[in-house]
Parts: structure tokens; C-alpha cells; sequence
């Protein structure tokens, strides 16, 4: 089998293809890894983060079993 020029020429083309390919999935990949994701885990419609919606850490009170924030309960006994 003899590689004439069309033939190298259409190799290259291919190649070529299929690199682009690979390389606008990786895009499209990188692109949708940096959008948010909503409460259900889509990216689409996904709102911006709110800087007032913060998360509390809470414990469990080993006495009265009510879940606090590490301030007072207010119960009799209580660490809290």
C-alpha cells in the first residue's frame, strides 16, 4: 500500500477533526464544571449564591436533645 498525498492529506484532515472534537468537549466540560449548581444539583437556572444564606453549625445537647447553635437554651441542666 502506497500513501499518496490525498491520502496523507485526509489522514491530517481526520486527525485534525477529532482533535477539535475532544477539545470542544473538554470546553464544554470546564465550562459547565464552573457554573453553580442549584439545590437539586442542575446547572440550569442555577441562582447566584446569596451571601446572606450562610450555614450554622449544629449540636446535639447531650441532656435535653434539642439541636443549638452553641448558644443558651434556656433549660434547666443544660451545657448550652
Amino acid at each position: 500500500m502506497v500513501l499518496s498525498l490525498p491520502k496523507i492529506l485526509g489522514l491530517f484532515a481526520l486527525i485534525w477533526l477529532v482533535w477539535m472534537a475532544f477539545r470542544f468537549i473538554e470546553a464544554r466540560q470546564k465550562n459547565r464544571a464552573d457554573q453553580p449548581l442549584d439545590k437539586n444539583g442542575n446547572t440550569a437556572g442555577a441562582a447566584k449564591k446569596d451571601p446572606n444564606d450562610a450555614s450554622v453549625d449544629l449540636q446535639e445537647c447531650t441532656i435535653c436533645g434539642a439541636w443549638v447553635s452553641g448558644e443558651t437554651c434556656d433549660r434547666e441542666n443544660c451545657p448550652y
